[in-house]
């Protein structure tokens, strides 16, 4: 069976298609902005093919977009000039490029399980700056939602293991590094949260 990285590079022409011409997420990234710098410094973290990376220049930010599927990050170089993008895996040591004002994970959080949230953190506090912030978007819930994860294309079958996360969940294993700041609400009934944490100073 495929994995999350193959689905990804399968479907990242899709994701582009769909999500280029869907502004649904500014309003939540304006509200995230208000707690940084003017023109700060972002990093895009499972930034697919960009497209979230492209709003962010757009409302003045530098932005580094990071993603491991070298389909989407192929995409994201053609329809973006002036941004930077990194074939990376997000569990892995990416301090090389730099320090960020803030970072901004749009459901990368929901390929990652519980086991390996505090090394997914662990990552993300490395790259902030002392007084940076962190918007993370979650779908609601607990445990790997099988629905999600597992299916078929072109008779390939694929599991993209996606895993849902409460609040409680993600201060748990942030603690230390992070701390809780607020959730931004526009629709109450949506089963997708919208979180900001603040780096934790030591």
């Amino acid at each position: 069976m495929k994995n999350t990285k193959d689905f990804y590079n399968k479907t990242a022409s899709e994701w582009a298609d769909k999500w280029y011409d869907d502004e649904s997420l500014i309003p939540y990234i304006k509200e995230f902005f208000n707690y940084l710098p003017k023109k700060p410094r972002i990093l895009d973290l499972c930034c697919g093919a960009g497209y979230e990376s492209m709003r962010m220049k757009k409302l003045g930010a530098d932005v580094v977009g990071l993603d491991f599927s070298e389909e989407s990050i192929k995409i994201a170089n053609k329809r973006n000039l002036g941004i930077s993008f990194v074939v990376e895996d997000m569990l892995n040591d990416y301090s090389y490029l730099g320090k960020f004002d803030g970072c901004v994970v749009i459901a990368g959080l929901v390929h990652i399980p519980n086991e390996k949230l505090s090394n997914a953190f662990e990552k993300i506090d490395n790259v902030l700056n002392d007084n940076g912030f962190l918007f993370i978007v979650v779908k609601e819930g607990t445990g790997k939602n099988e629905r999600s994860s597992y299916t078929e294309i072109d008779g390939e079958k694929y599991d993209r293991d996606f895993n849902l996360h409460t609040i409680e969940e993600l201060k748990l294993y942030s603690f230390k590094k992070f701390k809780f700041i607020n959730e931004i609400v526009f629709d109450k009934n949506s089963i997708w949260k919208y979180y900001i944490f603040k780096k934790v100073i030591r």
